[in-house]
């Protein structure tokens, strides 16, 4: 209990606050990863483990979670298409690597403009 400005006496919901940690947390670590995929800067996030709050996510923190729900999800998709594409660039390199290193005694391109 605590007593807020007004003298009233106030019971804390421990357990609203619990999550309303976790979900700070969560939303620094999705902000962090979207400025950083912005900017193709590093993530550096803190550390983090499941937490073990008893219950479900209170109904007033609900639509906050559901939205961080969803801007982890857009990071996901975004992230995965571009590993994709850094994959495709890396096979691209790999594979002029692989030709223009082989045997030099013969051309690897032909000036066919003569």
């Amino acid at each position: 209990m605590f007593v807020d400005r007004g003298g009233i006496v106030r019971q804390i919901d421990t357990h609203f606050e619990s999550w309303q940690l976790e979900l700070d947390r969560l939303e620094l670590d999705v902000m962090r990863a979207e400025r950083a995929f912005a900017t193709d800067g590093l993530l550096r996030t803190d550390g983090w483990e499941v937490p073990s709050l008893a219950g479900p996510v209170p109904e007033d923190l609900r639509g906050r979670a559901t939205e961080l729900l969803t801007r982890q999800q857009e990071l996901l998709v975004s992230l995965t298409e571009r590993l994709g594409a850094t994959g495709r660039q890396q096979a691209l390199a790999e594979n002029v690597g692989r030709v223009s290193t082989r045997d030099r005694s013969r051309p690897v391109y032909f000036d066919i403009s003569a």
